[in-house]
Parts: C-alpha cells; structure tokens; sequence
C-alpha cells in the first residue's frame, strides 16, 4: 500500500536494483513506425461491457500465461478531496485493506496470499487502484476477495487511528526520501492552488484530524460502482468473467459519484524557484514546466520530447550534462500526464559544489530543443525505443492491466494503444520544436532544489535569470528436457536455450560466479566497477558508437554485478537475433575499459558512495550484515569503499575480469523468440574457440554459527527509525531452506503475524516483516520493522515474542497453505519477463541446481510440514542469541 505521485502514460521499465549499467535500445521491428496497426497486439483485445449497477469491466486475454491479474480502479485520489478531509483517500486505502477482516486483521489479503498471489494498492491523485495477482485457477476466489474488499468495514476511532499512525510512519518514511521530497517541493511550487500540489499522503496536521466520519463520506461519495472499473487481465476469458461478477460485484453501491469543483489552476507569468535545506549528502534538483492534461492533443508528442531529452544514458540530457560535461551523477526526463494540468519534469542529483553549472547545462540543453534540428537517426532511434516500451509492458499480467487501466482512465479507450502509437508516429522535427517553443519558456518554469544542510545555495533570483539568459569444435548433442535446449561445448561453456515465441524479443545472458563473493577490503567495489565498464566499448567500437548501434537495433545491454555473480544481459527483437547477439558477444568477450570512461565512471560511484547513507533502510540491512557476518565478504558494501574505488586502474580491472571469464565457469542462456537449433549453431562458431584459463580462485566458508547478542546502532538525522533483527541461517538449496523460507511468509506479508500484531493491532510500524538471504553460499533470516523512534523497545520485544511463540507451539494449516501458495505462486510471478527466466536460469546452472530447481523448490515448499517449521524456528531462532541492528535519529 502506498501513494503515488504520478501514473504516467508510457510504461517505463525499471532498472534492476543491483550494479547495472544500461547501454540503451533501438530498431525494434521499424515496420512498427511504417505501419503502426501493425505493433504486435496481445493475443486478444481488451474488451469491455458494463454491469447493471454501473460498473465497468475490461478484460484482457492471455491464454499463454499461468496468471491472472486483477485490477480495481477507482476514480478518486487526493484531488477529489475538501481541503480539511486532505489524505483522507489514502487512510481510506489503508482501511479498505485493514478492515478486510474481522476484527480488523487483514484476513481477505492474507486469503489472496493463501491463494498463492499478491495484494496491494497505492492512492494517486485522480485515482485509488486495488490489484493482485493470482494464478489463474483461482480466478473465481480472486474476484470475490475483490468484490468484498470494495466495501467499507466498521471501524471505530480507536481502530482507525491505529491506522493514521501507520500512515504517519509512512510519512516519515517519505520524508527520508531525497528524491521523493524534491518532487514533492516541486509539485507545491507549480501547482499554486490546484489539489495536485498537495501530497497525496496529507501532512500530520491533516491526518491527525481525521475522523470515521470523514471517512465514511469520503467512501460513499466517491466508491460507487460508477466510479469505478475492473481490469482482468491474464488466462481468463470474457466469459468466465461475466460469469462470476453478477454474484460476486452486484452488491456494490450504485449512483453516481459525487462531483466536485476544482480550483483552476492560474497562468504562471513568472519563474517559481524553491530551496530547501535538509539531512542530504547531495543536491536534488528538479525542474518542471506546465503541460497540458494527458487527452490534449499535445500530449503524445511531448510525452515524445521527454523521451529525446532525458530517457536513457543515449538522450541529450544524459549525453551532454552526464557524460560529456559530468555536471551531475543522475538525470531525466518524463511528463507528468495526468487528467488535469500536467508538467514536463526534469530531475538530477548532483554536488552541491556543480549546482550552477549543472542547472545552466541543462536550461541550455531544453532551450536548444526550440530551435535545433532532431537528426533523422536520432528521431528513428527515439521511435523504436518508444515502442519498445508498450511490448515490455505486456511481459506481465499485472503490466497488461495497467496499461488497460491507465488508458481507460486517461482517454476512455481501453484499445487506446493503437492510437497513441498513430500518434508518436506523426511527431516529426518540426512538431518537436514547435513544442519546445510553446512550452519551455523561462516565465512558467518551476524549480525545486534540496542542498544539504549548512550549504551555499544560489539564490532564487540568480536562478531566474540564468533562465532568463539562457532562454535567447564438434559439440555433444544438445539436449531438450523441460522446453530447455541444453549443451557444453568442449572448452566447458555452459549454453541453455529456451524458445518462447510470445512476443518477437529475445534476451541474452551471460554469467560468472563473481561478484562480493570474491571480493575482500583490498579489492572491495571491484566488480561493480567492472559492470559499470563492461558497456563502455571494445576493439570495434567506442562507447558512444556503442549506445548508437545498439539503439539502431532497439535493443538494450546492461552489466550486473550482484552477491555472488558478474553478468551481462542483452535485449533485442527477435528480427535481429544475429546482429544483437554479434554485439552481445563482443562486448562480453573484448570489453576495452577506456581510461576516459573509467574516471567517468569512477566519480559516478565515488558519488554512490558518498550518498548512501541518505537511505536508512539499506543502512540498516548493510548494518546487520557487517555485524552478523565477522569474515565472509557478504559483510562489505558491493559497490565498495572509497579507497578502494580511487586505487583501481585500467590494468586491474581487465585483468580479473579476463581471469573470471574463462569458459569452463561461463552459463549463456538464451530466452525468447528465437530457433534455437539455428541460435546454437551460431554460438558454437563464436564461442568453440575460447581456451580455458587456470584459475587460483577460492569461496569462503559460510557463517552458520551465533554465540552471542550482537548490537549495533547508527545515527543519522532521519525522521523514522529502522530495526533488523536476525540470525544466520540455511544457503539457499539446502534442506531447511524451505522450511525457512516457508517460515518467513507465516511471519509475513500483509496476512502475516508481524503485520497482524505490530502493525495492525498495536499500529507501531508502517513496514514490517521477515526476510531472508536467497543465497547459495551464506544464508541470513532476519525481521525489519521501521518505527517511531520512541518504539523501538516496543517494536524489538513484539519480534522477539512472535519468534518465541514460533518456538513453542505449531503453526496452523491456514498458515501453512497460506504460505505454501504465496511462495509457489509468487515464484512464478517474479519469473514471467525473458530477462528473468534467464537469469534465473543462468544462476541456478553456474551454483550446479539446474534448469530443474524451479521444481525442486516447488517440491521442496509443498514438502515443509508444521512440524518442521517448529524445529528450524527452535534451530535457528535463538531467543538470546541474535544480532540487532538499528538505524534511526
């Protein structure tokens, strides 16, 4: 649960948390942009009938996935509420989810978790959206755990405000949050009297007033079954749907929802500068300019002109002001599209020292756009990664229903996609600067900067006019067991090929056992260096002519470095299988490590580094590791120390990474829409060649052992504290990993003990639940609560009693299935994208699971009984013997 700021219209794909470095993507089918109705459509599109009690339903079919997605929209966000009732649609979300049981105790979310699927919600401005994702089969109980969610629980004051002091916490939480208060500043700096520049979430004067009164009318004004729609999305036909809604949704209330008046939002005649100081390490800057709502006809194309400026490491923005300059770590662009006035945004972090220079190169950048010509590669390589982006999105159920559901929201058009795409189709050079001139002017730009505390900032004036200045060898037989075509050339490299022709992209993975596993204080950092530079050139190509070419072919290259592997991973359509992977393999196997890009990319993580301690929470989790781990690596930080960062050279980085890529130690695993008998034939010709290297290599030994208390506690000026409780434990694969793993989910999730006590009985924490180390070489299980300060005495015991309850007495069947089905549910849902089935599939070969382990886990999770999760809580779970880390004011 939680709020979000901005839905906006084009999907945008997310990097994966680890060290990875994206190259960029381009030429994805150009038949696309020639014929836009020829975009390849899901197997079936949406369709939509109405219920008799108003309620709109749009289904979207998708025979070929396991899963089903469902989506209930409701039209009402903190935009539709009075000013005294402001965060009133946010607790309402909360309480929709908390009074889901009787008494109050999450029962419908923990039944969808019993059910093997995901729950959860977020509040925007124009809108409150419910979804969960399932396996299909449980199709009929999803939709009445829907349907009953839709309906307002009884709450009294002492129950609800348990749950404002749970949305307190999450305020707090957002407070924390550098780029989250930047874009917060910004927005209440544009919209001087329009809803949208108040926070979603409320402020604590707002939420302490609020009443059941409140919230009871905020429910029956604005959730009637008018106001709302479900998306279905996945292995589910219209049919079956139609069947069960008349029983399940009937009962909603019906009518129209209340309507309210919006203040308009003035003309902006003058630049609007805010500076805040705050507990940051860098400076967040944010820059926006009004835009007309997303059902303009303006929209598309600026939506078009944010991508040219500001999205990916290819865009002007990031060329210039990043790479060419080094004004700023980070930035981007994107449009903020919503059904009132939009913003064109622009947001970077960057030293507080580079602030001017920074702000100045970057106006320079967005005036230029006015007058300056898009070249014709530039404009086709925007196209396609454009487009790129609507195919990703339907790699997923729950991204299939929310594209249905933001278009329908948007436009009215659940089939919208075909003419948004005719849209972008016809933006040509012409219409861009058109655009840049009507819309990028000095008097209607909004500025937000957070510096840290005691800095120099430049004034609001001296802002205002720099814009205002600036404005003028024979292989053994591959074998195919399980959809997998699998083989190991004679220098011992590993090559895993799994077809799915679902959709015309394909991607390609390479690993290496690597990673912090390998690494010690000397050479700490070295590996996520090494991903960071692995994209930055080869023999044939420098690193700029390697985003080009690339893009052309509407692909993307990242390197990851994570726990215990090194890893490159490509994406590209399946019409440029040959091409891509020649690329692919090039930069894998000759990677150059330029001295110009290598200091760019040193100052790129000495700033990392720098700044990360403005996160509480990973400082928590990088707390208890360092304390609970005396001697394995798993103790350091991955992206490594200072010192250690400045003192790697050219020579070091080449020469352990060619150390580390020897085939013998090597997985390549393709998935997607290629031949993989054809596929095979053209990696046994470029890969048969390569000879082994020796290698003097050794792993740590695991720490399973804990004879003591541990305690470690962090200052630092957060609004919330952040507590991790825990104990070494099973590697993944062994054999309590799965009781453990099943033990995990009992405590978790929203149906889960620590949320049930600590959250929703007592209200003292926003987030909390169990975690545990997925790894084949250290296992780790620890609680995380963040809290108030003042309870963390409150929040330590609470844990501490559920873990000795776990020691004295079984768990309930309910429980156990419950768990059971989340893990074997969500372990399918977290493995529906091409990169994520490879790199899956790429791991499990290099620690020695196989392509089998997906089964072995299934197994090994429906296999765990109550009895065992008695015994491994009594093994593992000491009472007196834990490591404590806290991170907090």
């Amino acid at each position: 649960m939680g709020t979000m700021r901005a839905i906006l219209v084009i999907p945008v794909s997310t990097p994966h948390p680890k060290a990875t470095v994206p190259v960029g993507a381009l030429a994805l089918l150009a038949l696309w942009i020639v014929l836009p109705g020829s975009v390849p459509a899901a197997s079936h599109r949406p369709e939509s009938f109405v219920l008799p009690n108003g309620l709109r339903v749009i289904t979207q079919n998708d025979p070929s996935s396991a899963l089903v997605a469902l989506q209930m929209w409701v039209e009402a966000g903190s935009a539709q509420e009075a000013p005294e009732e402001a965060g009133v649609a946010h607790v309402l979300e909360h309480v929709i989810f908390r009074g889901s049981s009787e008494p109050g105790n999450g029962k419908l979310a923990s039944e969808v978790e019993n059910l093997g699927g995901t729950i959860n919600g977020y509040t925007a401005h124009d809108r409150t959206v419910y979804h969960m994702v399932l396996p299909a089969f449980q199709l009929q109980s999803g939709l009445r755990l829907l349907s009953q969610m839709m309906h307002l629980p009884s709450l009294g004051h002492a129950e609800l405000r348990k749950e404002v002091q749970v949305v307190l916490e999450e305020w707090k939480q957002g407070q924390d949050n550098s780029r989250a208060r930047v874009s917060r500043e910004l927005f209440k700096t544009a919209y001087h009297r329009h809803p949208y520049g108040q926070p979603v979430i409320g402020t604590p004067e707002n939420l302490s007033g609020i009443t059941w009164e409140m919230v009871t009318r905020f429910y029956h004004r604005w959730y009637t079954a008018e106001n709302m729609t479900l998306v279905v999305a996945g292995n589910a036909t219209t049919d079956q749907v139609r069947k069960e809604l008349a029983e399940h949704f009937a009962s909603l209330p019906s009518g129209r929802a209340f309507t309210r008046g919006r203040l308009q939002q003035p003309l902006q005649t003058e630049p609007r500068i805010t500076i805040v100081h705050a507990p940051v390490r860098q400076a967040h800057l944010m820059l926006g300019f009004p835009i007309p709502r997303a059902s303009e006809p303006e929209g598309p194309g600026l939506d078009f002109l944010a991508f040219i400026l500001g999205r990916g490491e290819s865009s002007r923005l990031a060329q210039k002001v990043k790479i060419a300059e080094g004004h700023v770590n980070s930035i981007s662009a994107s449009t903020f599209t919503p059904k009132g006035p939009g913003l064109f945004l622009i947001q970077a972090q960057l030293e507080v020292e580079k602030t001017q220079e920074a702000l100045k190169a970057i106006l320079k950048e967005v005036f230029r756009l006015r007058e300056a010509e898009v070249s014709p590669a530039e404009l086709s390589r925007a196209h396609v990664n454009f487009v790129r982006t609507f195919v990703e999105s339907r790699e997923t159920v729950q991204g299939q229903a929310s594209q249905i559901g933001r278009f329908q929201a948007l436009f009215g058009d659940p089939n919208y996609e075909q003419t948004y795409l005719e849209a972008i189709r016809r933006v040509d050079v012409e219409k861009l600067k058109s655009l840049a001139r009507t819309f990028f002017r000095t008097d209607r730009l909004s500025v937000s900067l957070l510096l840290p505390e005691n800095s120099e900032s430049p004034k609001p004036e001296e802002i205002a006019g720099l814009s205002r200045s600036l404005d003028g060898s024979p292989a053994p037989a591959a074998q195919r067991e399980n959809g997998i075509l699998k083989t190991t050339l004679p220098n011992g490299l590993k090559i895993l090929i799994r077809e799915d022709r679902r959709l015309p992209l394909f991607t390609v993975h390479a690993g290496v056992i690597g990673g912090l596993l390998l690494e010690n204080e000397t050479n700490n950092g070295i590996h996520n260096f090494i991903a960071a530079m692995l994209t930055q050139g080869n023999p044939r190509r420098s690193s700029a002519e390697l985003v080009h070419e690339v893009e052309q072919l509407g692909g993307m290259l990242n390197g990851s470095a994570g726990n215990y592997t090194l890893s490159l991973t490509g994406t590209f359509p399946s019409q440029h299988v040959e091409k891509g992977l020649k690329i692919f393999l090039e930069t894998l196997l000759h990677p150059i490590f330029p001295e110009s890009e290598l200091e760019k990319k040193r100052q790129e993580i000495l700033a990392r580094i720098k700044n990360r301690d403005e996160r509480p929470r990973a400082q928590a989790f990088r707390l208890f590791y360092r304390t609970l781990l005396r001697h394995h690596p798993y103790r350091l930080h991955p992206a490594g120390e200072r010192e250690a960062v400045l003192g790697f050279r050219r020579e070091d980085l080449a020469a352990h990474y060619q150390a580390l890529i020897s085939p013998e130690r090597m997985v390549l695993t393709v998935v997607g829409d290629v031949d993989g008998e054809t596929l095979l034939k053209q990696l046994r010709s470029e890969l048969s060649t390569l000879s082994p290297t020796p290698s003097s290599r050794s792993l740590p030994s695991a720490e399973a052992e804990l004879s003591e208390q541990r305690v470690e506690k962090k200052t630092g000026k957060f609004k919330q504290a952040h507590l991790v409780l825990g104990y070494p434990g099973p590697a993944k694969g062994e054999a309590d990993y799965f009781a453990l793993k099943v033990l995990e989910v009992i405590l978790s999730r929203i149906g889960g003990r620590l949320f049930v006590e600590l959250r929703d009985r007592q209200g003292l924490a926003y987030s909390v639940g169990a975690f545990s180390l997925d790894d084949p070489f250290q296992g780790a299980f620890g609680i995380l609560a963040a809290t108030d300060p003042e309870n963390i005495e409150k929040i330590k015991d609470g844990i501490v009693r559920e873990i000795q309850r776990l020691r004295e007495e079984e768990c309930t069947e309910a429980e156990l299935a419950r768990a059971k089905n989340y893990l074997i549910g969500n372990y399918l849902i977290a493995r529906q994208t091409n990169a994520a089935k490879a790199a899956d599939l790429t791991a499990n070969e290099l620690v020695g699971f196989g392509p089998e382990f997906p089964e072995r886990y299934r197994e090994g999770i429906e296999k765990v009984s109550a009895g065992d999760i008695l015994r491994v809580a009594r093994q593992y779970l000491a009472l007196d013997r834990y490591v404590l880390a806290i991170v907090g004011p």
